[in-house]
């Protein structure tokens, strides 16, 4: 079989990592790159080697198929607001599509996107690589064989601090709009920790390659940093089964608390502790499961099952559809009557490379230990 072509857009940024892993890890015989979508390639450490390969640049995706060029897949790692317009275009030029997370920045442009994927008969995955872990989809046939009954509430806490820089790197971070009106509804939420807001509706999803999806959404959106939108949250939603889906993150504490979460069951509790092995389930007799932990795999084993799927037929794993339930929430989040606050002045450290809210991770983790929506200060 011949190598899978690959058209890659954007090589800078999150984009540097998916072409490095192809270079680096994929063999030429198996995957080679076919071109590359990027308006400033010289930016990207990839640039020489690119250049000196001949592999072919353009401005924007609509150029490359223009000039008679073709793909097998296309990976979409450019800014948010161009996921789903880059890959309605591959789409309708015959290749699958690879499109980072979050999908998209709106549920129309997103059930768009899934009209096209039907129309053309091809097929596109979300890259939320823990859904492609090991960890986590041993996990969800457990839960949907129904190991620990049905779900009650599942809750997680991620706080990973960002400096001036993170928000200074482009001219979107941390953005409602863009300059020229663009939504992209950046944020704590919607970009670093989307992740981890997008595992517990997929790991509720009544199917491997589903998602719960949220009827109710609120809570409290904060920031420490001069931006649009928020750089910290506690959010509650509910699905349409019920559970109750605690978010807890910020880029603005003291401290780093890696990913964190407790799913409770009817039959058992799963915890991840940032100190763990991995995610275990513990039922009320003692009894323990460990699924080992979803970052133990490769973080892009997303874009190698993107590559094998090319050459086989295999069920999807994260297609747009379970990507959706995280797009509601970040929606009906933007959508609340309620305003981002900015945290007390006098609570807020201001450093030479970043900001800090003085007892903001007390707060956040006194909040998620009490299951509770609202920040106190």
């Amino acid at each position: 079989m011949n190598p899978i072509r690959i058209l890659f857009s954007a090589i800078s940024g999150y984009g540097f990592y998916y072409l490095k892993t192809l270079l680096d890890e994929i063999p030429e015989n198996q995957a080679l790159i076919c071109g590359v979508i990027d308006p400033q390639p010289e930016i990207s450490g990839h640039f020489q080697l690119i250049s000196e390969r001949g592999i072919p640049i353009y401005p924007d995706i609509e150029s490359f198929f223009l000039d008679g060029n073709t793909a097998d897949l296309t990976v979409i790692s450019s800014p948010l607001q161009f996921h789903v317009p880059q890959a309605v275009v591959a789409l309708k030029n015959g290749s699958n599509v690879l499109v980072d997370k979050p999908v998209g920045v709106t549920p129309g442009e997103l059930k768009r996107l899934i009209a096209v994927r039907n129309q053309t008969g091809k097929w596109v995955e979300v890259g939320y690589q823990w859904s492609f872990s090991n960890a986590i989809q041993n996990l969800k046939r457990d839960i949907i064989k129904g190991m620990f009954g049905k779900p009650i509430r599942m809750k997680t806490i991620c706080l990973w601090p960002r400096p001036y820089a993170y928000f200074n790197r482009n001219n979107w971070a941390g953005r409602i709009r863009t300059d020229d009106g663009s939504l992209v509804l950046d944020s704590v939420a919607n970009n670093a920790c989307a992740h981890f807001l997008h595992n517990m509706y997929f790991l509720s999803g009544p199917e491997m390659n589903t998602s719960s999806v949220p009827v109710a959404v609120n809570g409290e959106r904060w920031r420490a940093y001069d931006i649009q939108n928020f750089d910290t949250i506690a959010c509650q939603s509910f699905t349409s089964e019920g559970v109750e889906i605690l978010f807890y993150a910020s880029h603005v504490t003291e401290n780093q608390t890696n990913p964190v979460f407790e799913f409770e069951f009817e039959k058992a509790t799963i915890r991840l502790d940032e100190d763990s092995n991995g995610i275990v389930a513990g039922y009320s007799d003692g009894t323990t499961v460990n699924y080992g932990h979803p970052d133990s795999d490769h973080q892009f084993k997303k874009l190698f099952a993107a590559i094998e799927k090319c050459k086989t037929t295999s069920p999807d794993i994260c297609p747009p559809e379970a990507a959706l339930s995280q797009l509601l929430t970040i929606t009906a989040l933007h959508e609340s009557t309620d305003e981002i606050q900015t945290f007390p002045t006098r609570f807020i450290v201001t450093e030479k490379d970043r900001r800090w809210v003085k007892g903001l991770d007390s707060t956040i983790q006194t909040a998620y230990n009490s299951s509770s929506k609202n920040l106190k200060f």
